[in-house]
């Protein structure tokens, strides 16, 4: 049992180191080189999309995307369909 205990911990360990060399070659390879790494570990995973605009519901204010909005003859903005109705009536 207990060496089953020190293989697993082996394991462990060897796919920690290789987890880090992975690590180091990735940000050896960046523009900023080791040195300068970023902290944040979410960088590379952050999107580099624009934002979108937001627009509010004239019926209930909620914001949301103006590509999810529904608006009237006059340009007002609603966040559905039945909004529009409700507003319209």
């Amino acid at each position: 049992m207990k060496y089953l205990i020190w293989l697993v911990i082996a394991l462990a360990v060897v796919v920690w180191l290789q987890r880090a060399k992975k690590s180091i070659a990735a940000n050896a390879g960046s523009p900023q080189g080791s040195a300068g790494a970023s902290r944040n570990p979410f960088a590379r995973k952050q999107r580099k999309e624009e934002a979108e605009t937001m627009v509010q519901c004239a019926h209930c204010g909620i914001h949301f995307p103006a590509s999810e909005s529904v608006s009237n003859a006059a340009g007002i903005v609603y966040c559905s369909e039945e909004h529009l109705r409700l507003a319209s009536s």
